[in-house]
């Protein structure tokens, strides 16, 4: 059987469907390649690595291979109510992101829909055909083929309005920015690379120099910029970070444990990191991971995490990981809710991810499917630029270092997350989507 490493990240990315937030990964698993590569073979396969791997196995219901016309019906089949996680994909477009932070087939922007009838741009790849048609976070999409916006959200929905993900699909955006200035284009859809450090500033405060670190997915090209990114901020004399990682719906574990090593320094050297843990069949796979020395650590007491409903996955497991040593300040919406992650098996040209373990950190702590609630709650601010230090969750962590607290009682900031109004605003991050 063809495995690949643990990985962490939800199916839309890969699948260029709506939402980014994710795990996955591992070794090991009894189940033999099928047979034949017939919708019968390689649903039995699916079958067979479910009943073995999959963390909920002793939930699974008795199918029948032949009952079902594709992998992927099998797999919606056997999944449990409770996994919003599991997936099949071309195992081309699996290795393509993991491996270089490619997607095939995008205009190279995320986006979301905050209103029924709203579209607005959240985030562009730098060198992708949207960065190079003059898209920029916080344009309201007003048109796709000339049909309102409106009109497409209550119809297919955007991405689907876009077409298919496919090298040479063009499709007509009309846009307004900020300033209220009305542009249309056509956009031809490509491989896009989407960088994984895009962000590294130096904030000079009166408190001394503030690093600031946008994070967009643990992949492997992230490795080699994260060490040059600590190493920019160590050399600015940088002693608080604030990462960002609201739009980050995770990737590698094992480049997650590079980002909370960086972090983390001599503070966490040595201690626990996480824990890995299968079900019962597979305990023997169990893993402790442990902090590690990292040339480039900033060494830090405090760090600041910016998320949002779309942060997901490793991009949890770093924060989770990093509270039993550090304080650690979560700024922004709740998290999406990923506290387990996925092996990878490669059959047919296809690639089966079935959520194989669960992720706790040193004090036992991994259950948050409803995600990771902001110490300080702060909007997504749309109508500025990200690092900029007037973005309203920049902003707010600006505040909590000035003033040594949120701009929010954390009472009134529980009784405002609990407001129909604040339930829907997390919703609409739930239609994260890459374009």
């Amino acid at each position: 059987m063809m495995l690949t490493t643990r990985r962490l990240i939800l199916p839309g990315l890969i699948a260029l469907a709506v939402m980014v937030a994710g795990c996955g990964g591992g070794s090991g698993g009894s189940s033999a390649q099928p047979a034949n590569c017939t919708v019968v073979g390689q649903n039995q396969f699916v079958i067979d690595v479910m009943q073995d791997i999959y963390l909920w196995n002793d939930q699974l219901p008795q199918i029948a291979a032949s009952d079902y016309d594709s992998p992927q019906a099998t797999l919606a089949a056997l999944t449990v109510p409770q996994d919003r996680f599991s997936y099949i994909t071309s195992t081309a477009a699996d290795d393509a992101f993991f491996g270089d932070g490619q997607v095939v087939g995008l205009i190279g922007f995320s986006s979301t829909s905050p209103a029924p009838d709203e579209q607005r741009v959240t985030d562009v790849f730098e060198g992708s055909p949207a960065d190079a048609g003059g898209l920029v976070r916080g344009d309201r999409i007003t048109a796709v083929n000339g049909r309102p916006i409106a009109e497409v959200l209550a119809a297919e929905g955007f991405s689907a309005s876009l077409g298919p993900n496919e090298v040479g699909v063009t499709a007509e955006l009309s846009w307004q920015n900020v300033a209220g200035q009305n542009f249309t284009a056509v956009f031809e859809k490509a491989v896009v690379t989407i960088p994984p450090v895009s962000a590294v500033e130096v904030l000079d405060r009166p408190t001394g120099p503030i690093g600031y670190l946008l994070f967009r997915n643990f992949v492997e090209p992230a490795v080699a910029e994260l060490d040059a990114a600590f190493a920019t901020l160590g050399a600015a004399g940088v002693r608080e970070l604030v990462v960002d990682l609201r739009y980050n719906g995770g990737g590698l574990l094992s480049v997650s444990e590079v980002l909370a090593n960086l972090v983390g320094g001599e503070v966490t050297q040595g201690q626990v990191q996480y824990n890995i843990e299968y079900n019962a069949n597979n305990s023997f796979r169990n893993q402790t991971i442990s902090f590690r020395d990292r040339l480039r650590a900033l060494d830090l007491q405090r760090v600041f995490f910016i998320v949002t409903g779309a942060s997901a996955s490793a991009s949890e497991l770093v924060i989770n990981a990093l509270r039993p040593y550090l304080q650690v300040v979560v700024v922004g919406d709740t998290t999406f809710g990923k506290p387990v992650g996925q092996l990878g098996y490669n059959f047919c040209e296809l690639t089966l991810r079935p959520i194989s373990f669960r992720l706790t950190n040193a004090l036992g702590d991994g259950d948050y499917f409803d995600g990771l609630t902001p110490d300080c709650p702060a909007a997504d601010d749309l109508d500025r630029l990200l690092g900029d230090p007037a973005e309203a969750s920049l902003s707010e962590v600006l505040h909590f270092l000035d003033n040594g607290r949120c701009s929010i009682p954390a009472a009134a900031s529980m009784k405002a997350a609990a407001e129909p109004g604040a339930q829907r605003a997390r919703g609409a991050w739930r239609l994260y989507q890459a374009d």
